[in-house]
């Protein structure tokens, strides 16, 4: 048994420190979006797509070990989690499982804290860009002979010179 824990524990090891540089590309991008270096977001992006590729294949490596482990401790399926792992395992593979534990929940909340601060720039971000073409939009003026875009008013726009719509 010490064999599979030891196993888990290197596992874990491999996930915390992929969790880290999945955070570390999570901040990267919200600077690069902050600082309009698209090229820079879509290769963070890039990284990041091969990150998760790699945390999946590597959830089924850990999953085939846990499933042993907790086949061996007899934990009823609604109690295979890490917690009631750690629970049940003997130091000094409670002290290493409990401080994985503990490491990735703080990794985990500074992921979901990145992924809030750039869900929120995001959104203004495009909520200004809404009101400026909105804006642009509104430089034209309306005369009688066609439909609106609801075709609900007979009537076209005239519009000024422009080189941006709402479709880019």
């Amino acid at each position: 048994m010490d064999a599979l824990l030891e196993e888990l524990c290197n596992l874990f090891d491999d996930e915390l420190e992929r969790q880290e540089n999945v955070l570390a590309v999570c901040r990267a991008q919200y600077n690069a979006a902050r600082a309009h270096d698209f090229e820079y977001l879509e290769a963070k992006t890039a990284a990041l797509v091969v990150l998760l590729r790699d945390g999946t294949q590597a959830a089924r490596k850990r999953h085939g070990a846990l499933r042993e482990i907790v086949d061996h401790y007899g934990l009823p399926v609604e109690r295979q989690t890490l917690t009631d792992l750690i629970a049940v395992v003997p130091d000094p593979w409670h002290r290493r499982l409990l401080e994985f534990q503990h490491r990735f929940r703080e990794v985990l909340e500074a992921i979901r804290e990145v992924v809030r601060q750039s869900g929120r720039f995001i959104r203004r971000s495009l909520s200004i860009l809404d009101e400026c073409l909105g804006a642009l939009e509104q430089c034209s003026e309306a005369a009688p002979g066609a439909y609106d875009a609801d075709g609900l008013e007979n009537r076209t726009r005239v519009r000024l010179p422009a080189f941006i719509d709402r479709k880019g």
